[in-house]
């Protein structure tokens, strides 16, 4: 018998991101773009009043799962005493919880599909010491909508390995906050420097639109 014909796989219109519509050559698909989930925890989103940006996250979250689309989430935890990191991140505004308290858990209006990535660390990139890479390049992932908290630590340094490797990332502005709105707004600057040297910045709504838009 002849194979079965592949999938027709939709395609998403591009977003209105700086300083460049995003991606860069106009490809991305719920099969090969993830949405990342940073540090969107009990304690910090407390103590960072990050209510409304966990909220715009939770709406990406939902539209991406609609469409089937690799959703990752990364957990920041400090084990076995607080270390220089952890101690200089706190010092910073940037606490970093205790592995396995109440501050370290997820919030709970976070909803992970069953099928997401779930990955613990212990600093501020979610690729150091994780097999995230070798899980994107399996499942053909090459665009990346970031979202979490802070701004200025765990979602630039994410950002920041993951446009190394190869990756087309993209912030999504106001589902992220920093430790001061002054540093959120210098972090997404520098995102954009060099006609995008680290990726491309988009409000949720221009997200939400390409993503409702199948």
């Amino acid at each position: 018998m002849p194979d079965a014909p592949l999938p027709i796989l939709p395609t998403l219109p591009p977003i209105a991101a700086r300083p460049y519509a995003w991606p860069f050559d106009g490809r991305w698909s719920p099969h090969d773009t993830a949405l990342m989930l940073l540090g969107f925890q009990a304690g910090p989103v407390a103590s960072l009043a990050a209510q409304a940006e966990r909220d715009a996250a939770c709406a990406l979250l939902a539209a991406a799962n609609g469409l089937g689309m690799t959703v990752i989430a990364v957990r920041r935890g400090y084990t076995a005493g607080e270390g220089p990191l952890a101690a200089r991140r706190r010092t910073l505004g940037d606490p970093i919880p205790a592995h396995g308290s109440v501050e370290w858990a997820l919030d709970a209006q976070i909803a992970l599909p069953q099928d997401a990535l779930l990955l613990d660390i212990a600093g501020d990139n979610g690729f150091f010491g994780t097999d995230l890479e070798d899980h994107l390049r399996r499942r053909g992932i090459r665009n990346l909508l970031i979202t979490g908290l802070p701004t200025e630590g765990l979602v630039h340094a994410t950002q920041r390995a993951a446009n190394d490797m190869g990756f087309e990332c993209l912030a999504v502005a106001d589902a992220c906050k920093g430790t001061s709105d002054e540093r959120h707004a210098a972090q997404l600057r520098i995102t954009t420097f060099g006609n995008g040297l680290f990726g491309t910045v988009a409000p949720a709504a221009e997200v939400l639109s390409a993503l409702r838009s199948v």
